[in-house]
């Protein structure tokens, strides 16, 4: 006959405190950290303050706490099923009610404010550590002072003394008892539910079964305890095994932080790792390693729980020792090509003037959704023994692509583009999985809309955009006035500079500093309008050159160039002398932009080799 029942109590509110002081409940390892904020937010989200609120007005729970005592750990081993929130509400009223009813002290520290002394604040600590029962079972203040040591701050406030003493002995006690006369923590009853005789898988399935419909449990918390069991597989690696039990062991430390109850302890030594401490603490530890690699949220499934589930087809008696080693394998495989990548385009060799920390934390912005999917993509090529050159080419091209986009203005455009970006999450059900299931059998697809000639329309449609003569002007009163403030410039216009420099320059012209400048200088006047900063006008040079050259003729770098060697670099970007002569004139040292007809075919005639030149090196050309 079974031993298992459910079993259907009222506790007051001062024996779950009894129960919780004396180490009787603990928090199983599969129950959710806490989540409710002391006081209610903007949303109204669930917080405790409006719970405390709640239970002075029904002076009932209603809803039961949720409690489970596993025969093989004790009846007095009480695990916590469901209502954590609840019960860290609770205990933090009557641990510190000031901190969870604060208005019904607000009388009290005006009372305070008043009192002339340097320690006002250190005495508003004192009544604010005061738990619920200090309060009500306040008889002499000046004993409570010297119980903690602070009968020196008591006479600083014995000016005020008829006041505070009228508030702590008689307004305050009012107010946090129930209608003004009994007390909250024997008054108020909590509905209870004990599941006895079941062990500890049992109670792990109990927490699925009544969260499994709950909205405000995320699908990652319910694999806590759908996981729980999952643990027939070995990790073959073993120093890669005790850095990832590290890494599990942080999880429930830090999981364990300011909970109420004794929380369950992950044993590094004896401990098995289980499927859901494997990806959490996997994931965790792959954040420490990549930057674009988040840790493990609670917002939805994360990063390495969605492409396991996609890559194995279910995240349920999945976890078999062939899978979860090959899973290690791949994302490492992965994780360090796009860290190669990423390393290559946004990399510091360039100093920040030209290249700087805004680029190089572009990686930081990729989505989960857009990783599923280049992740996915890399194990992909993977499998078919792609080279690695290869697929760094071609996740490159698409990253770009992607980055870019973002720079364009027009909404319309900016959204036609999107059409042919193979990272960009669209929405609707199931979208990440089939994309990432074709991908992972074709990885080749992961390019396969965006033809050399999309991506060249997309830098021309760029160029274009950012081409604002009429921006470099204030409209005000008198007329137009010439904006000398330069423009920042935008990822696109970078990465076109920077690719013709990989292309063009010798590797040793690295070691030094760049800047990017002008061609014609920045402090150029000029008639009519046109845009100064447009891509087409901009160089970056080695900083040493450009300051000596300042805002002179042209000709000025030749000066330090015997020093460097490399103008002959750039050769194609900087206009011969006679061309540039035609353009502008350096007349009384005030540099002058005379035919601005010439000035736009300059431009469009860099614009042009910066974007052919960067296709070139994308489509290997």
């Amino acid at each position: 006959m079974s031993n298992k029942r459910v079993k259907n109590e009222q506790w007051s509110i001062k024996e779950l405190i009894d129960k919780i002081n004396n180490k009787e409940i603990s928090k199983p390892k599969y129950q959710r950290k806490k989540k409710w904020d002391i006081t209610p937010k903007k949303d109204n989200t669930p917080n405790e303050k409006s719970y405390i609120e709640f239970l002075y007005r029904t002076h009932n729970s209603v809803h039961a706490i949720t409690f489970g005592q596993d025969d093989n750990r004790g009846k007095q081993n009480i695990q916590n099923i469901d209502g954590n929130n609840r019960i860290n509400a609770i205990s933090h009223f009557i641990k510190t009610p000031f901190e969870v009813l604060e208005d019904h002290f607000k009388d009290l520290f005006k009372i305070l404010d008043k009192i002339n002394s340097v320690n006002v604040d250190e005495i508003k600590d004192i009544f604010k550590s005061m738990s619920y029962t200090d309060i009500i079972r306040m008889k002499r203040l000046s004993d409570y002072f010297e119980s903690i040591n602070k009968k020196e701050l008591y006479h600083e406030i014995k000016d005020k003394l008829k006041d505070i003493e009228n508030e702590i002995y008689y307004n305050i006690p009012k107010k946090l008892k129930i209608a003004g006369d009994y007390e909250f923590d024997s008054y108020v009853k909590i509905n209870v539910n004990i599941f006895e005789g079941y062990d500890t898988d049992e109670l792990c399935k109990t927490f699925e079964d009544i969260n499994k419909f709950n909205s405000k449990l995320t699908e990652i918390e319910l694999l806590a305890s759908r996981l729980h069991n999952e643990i027939d597989f070995e990790i073959y690696d073993k120093s890669f095994e005790i850095e990832l039990k590290n890494h599990i062991l942080y999880y429930y430390t830090t999981k364990a932080d300011d909970e109420v109850l004794p929380c369950y302890e992950y044993d590094i030594i004896n401990d098995k790792i289980n499927a859901h401490d494997f990806i959490v603490g996997f994931q965790n530890l792959c954040n420490q390693k990549y930057v674009f690699i988040e840790k493990t949220d609670v917002n939805g499934l994360s990063l390495f729980f969605k492409l396991y589930k996609i890559i194995y087809r279910s995240l349920n008696k999945s976890f078999s020792s062939k899978n979860v080693n090959e899973f290690i394998d791949n994302i490492l495989y992965s994780c360090d090509i796009l860290q190669a990548i990423s390393k290559k385009i946004f990399t510091d060799t360039i100093n920040d003037k030209l290249f700087n920390a805004t680029c190089q934390k572009k990686i930081e912005t990729l989505k989960k959704n857009n990783l599923v999917v280049i992740i996915g993509c890399i194990i992909g090529f993977k499998s078919k023994k792609a080279a690695k050159s290869h697929i760094e080419t071609e996740i490159t091209k698409c990253l770009l692509y992607h980055f870019m986009i973002d720079d364009i203005k027009e909404k319309v455009k900016r959204e036609n583009y999107k059409k042919y970006d193979s990272i960009t999450y669209r929405a609707g059900g199931g979208f990440i999985e089939n994309t990432v299931s074709k991908i992972l059998s074709n990885p080749e697809k992961i390019n396969e809309y965006l033809p050399e000639e999309i991506f060249t329309d997309m830098i021309k449609d760029l160029i274009k955009e950012n081409n604002n003569p009429d921006e470099r002007y204030i409209n005000n009163d008198t007329g137009s006035k010439k904006k000398d403030k330069r423009r920042k410039l935008k990822f696109y216009e970078k990465m076109l500079m920077f690719y013709y420099y990989k292309q063009e320059l010798s590797v040793n012209m690295f070691q030094y500093k760049f800047s990017i400048e002008h061609i014609c200088p920045n402090s150029s006047e000029w008639k009519g309008k046109l845009d100064k900063d447009r891509p087409g006008n901009l160089i970056p040079i080695i900083a040493e050159m450009n300051i000596s050259r300042n805002n002179k003729h042209i000709k000025k770098y030749e000066k330090m160039d015997a020093k460097f060697g490399f103008l002959k670099f750039i050769k194609n970007i900087i206009p011969k002398y006679t061309d540039y002569d035609k353009i502008i004139n350096h007349d009384n040292n005030k540099p002058s932009i005379i035919n601005n007809k010439l000035y736009e075919i300059m431009c469009q005639k860099n614009e042009k080799i910066y974007t052919e030149n960067f296709i070139k090196c994308l489509y290997n050309k």
